[in-house]
Formats: C-alpha cells, sequence, structure tokens
C-alpha cells in the first residue's frame, strides 16, 4: 500500500466534510499535505493510516479504493464512525505540524 495515497485520500475525505467555504479541495494542496504527513515520519501518523486502512479491509472494502477518491458507502462508514475521523485528524495535524516546523 502506497501510504502517500492512503493518506491522500483521507485528507480529501476529510476536507469535504467541512462547510465550505472555510476549506474545499481546490484551496488546498491536498497531495502535499500527504506527503508531509507520511515523509515526517511520526509514529502518531503512522499508526492512524494502519488504523484505516485495518478498518477499511474489516469493512470489506476493496483494498485498491483505499487510494482513491471514497465513495458514498466507504464515506458514511467513515462519517458514523467518530474513532476514524479522529485518526483522519491525525494524519491532517502531522501534515500541518510538518509543513509549520519546515
Amino acid at each position: 500500500m502506497n501510504h502517500t495515497r492512503i493518506a491522500a485520500e483521507a485528507i480529501r475525505f476529510r476536507i469535504s466534510t467541512i462547510r465550505r467555504p472555510l476549506v474545499s479541495s481546490e484551496t488546498v494542496d491536498i497531495d502535499a499535505m500527504a506527503v508531509a504527513a507520511v515523509t515526517a515520519a511520526s509514529p502518531e501518523v503512522d499508526s492512524a493510516l494502519r488504523v484505516i486502512a485495518t478498518a477499511w479491509q474489516r469493512a470489506g472494502f476493496d483494498s485498491d479504493g483505499l487510494t482513491k477518491p471514497w465513495t458514498g458507502e466507504q464515506a458514511e462508514y467513515f462519517k458514523s464512525r467518530p474513532e476514524l475521523i479522529d485518526m483522519i485528524d491525525v494524519i491532517v495535524r502531522g501534515a500541518a505540524g510538518s509543513t509549520a516546523a519546515a
């Protein structure tokens, strides 16, 4: 699995849950955020990625879909589980912290 692609799709999903005009995927460089989160090599981000991938597999979703924009069923699965939203927020914070430190 490509951790950067997983992080990018998780970030894309999270941004989609935030009301416009506060943020949108058109105003945020999602790929750069994903790279920043993964290359920082934070144990918290690594753990969050593992939790997300494990939850994805346990839900029975196709593993290839994890690295593509999430469909309605997949998005609803994550939206209904606050603990998974928290894991995605760890990735977002990891990207923000890495970018701020640079």
